[in-house]
């Protein structure tokens, strides 16, 4: 089975930005919930060092759910092209 080639526009790329803000939100959003509210008492939280690596990992998930979604949707659309 070999890869399409991938036809991409606009809106795929729109799709891949939201993805990864919504991604990204998500990290910080943990990154609220695991602060100490006594220690840190400032809005908004900093992260931790170790927390940074987390915004690589949700990056990183972000554009592979992307273009797994992006595969999944242009190979469909083959399978109906085809007789």
């Amino acid at each position: 089975m070999a890869i399409p080639s991938l036809k991409l526009n606009i809106n795929h790329y729109a799709g891949l930005i939201m993805g990864i803000v919504g991604w990204l939100l998500g990290w910080y959003s943990l990154v609220l919930i695991t602060a100490n509210p006594v220690e840190e008492t400032t809005f908004p939280k900093k992260p931790t060092p170790s927390q940074y690596y987390g915004i690589i990992f949700a990056v990183g998930l972000a554009v592979l759910s992307w273009f797994q979604r992006i595969l999944s949707i242009q190979g469909e659309e083959q399978e109906e092209d085809t007789p």
